[in-house]
């Protein structure tokens, strides 16, 4: 299935929107979607440099836009709006039924739309997939590493990542970072070196059979799996694999209970997005 709606790429001029833009167009031609270059400008300064603002972004969109459709044969438009910058990006979003929205690497400002106040009140409400951009884009992904928990989060979200067209020609690779009961505990009691092996062991193997049986579920057999010890930092787990696999894109899901709000706000986002140098696909559950 291809993504339904236009990609939405929120830029800001810079050269590292660039790369948002070019990832942004790769999706584009794989899946037949139309780009929405998204600007907002910010209306927290005097009207008249607002103004001038707006009609100079204006025409920089214009023209991204006639060399997007002349050079890479790909429908594409733009939306301007003055206001906050973050609010007005998935306002845009909502505006145009977005499939996907795609943003640059964390500069200070980008990395303030997972971390900051901003994002709380923002990405807190959006349920269309994020897509970070921290990598060079060159090619479409060629292996996807899927980060997946226990949870009903899992089984609504990992059917929308199949959907996306940016995966459909990856190889799969589902990740599950488990925690063991009572490990930091056994370590503190200087308990046998042993037992605390022959504990993670168990661990494993209830994990392992676990997974198995949702990734059978949520139709993802045919995925590579992984499941190892979390050891206190599922985000640096995440990391790590993703590097040691060579894969091109993280995805991760969110909590089904409260959406993108509590992934965003945890530690796991502070580490897999603050810290990614590869891309991050953030799908929201259903």
């Amino acid at each position: 299935m291809p993504i339904t709606g236009p990609i939405v790429v929120a830029t800001d001029f810079s050269t590292r929107s660039d790369r948002a833009l070019r990832r942004a167009t790769i999706i584009a031609r794989q899946s037949g979607a139309a780009l929405v270059l998204a600007h907002v400008v910010d209306d927290d300064q005097p009207r008249h440099l607002v103004d001038h603002q707006l009609a100079a972004s204006r025409a920089i969109l214009d023209e991204t836009v006639e060399t997007i459709e002349r050079m890479d044969g790909i429908a594409a438009r733009a939306q301007l709006l003055a206001g906050d910058v973050f609010s007005g990006i998935l306002q845009i979003a909502d505006d145009v039924a977005a499939g996907l929205v795609v943003v640059g690497p964390h500069r200070r400002q980008l990395r303030d739309v997972f971390m900051g106040t901003t994002a709380e009140r923002t990405i807190a409400h959006s349920r269309r997939p994020v897509l970070m951009t921290a990598g060079v884009p060159s090619a479409p992904y060629d292996r996807v590493l899927v980060a997946l928990d226990l949870d009903q989060a899992s089984r609504a979200a990992a059917p929308l990542v199949q959907e996306l067209e940016l995966v459909d020609r990856a190889e799969i690779v589902a990740m599950h970072a488990f925690e063991v009961p009572g490990q930091g505990m056994m370590r503190r009691a200087m308990v046998e070196p042993d037992l605390i092996l022959d504990s993670v062991a168990d661990a494993q193997t209830e994990a392992q059979s676990d997974f198995d049986a949702l990734l059978a579920d949520i139709g993802l057999t045919g995925a590579r799996k992984i499941t190892m010890p979390a050891h206190g930092s599922p985000g640096r787990r995440i990391l790590e694999s993703a590097r040691d696999e060579g894969a091109s894109l993280i995805v991760v899901g969110t909590s089904q209970r409260t959406g993108i709000e509590r992934f965003m706000l945890g530690s796991i986002a502070e580490t897999v997005l603050g810290d990614a140098d590869r891309d991050v696909l953030v799908v929201p559950a259903r």
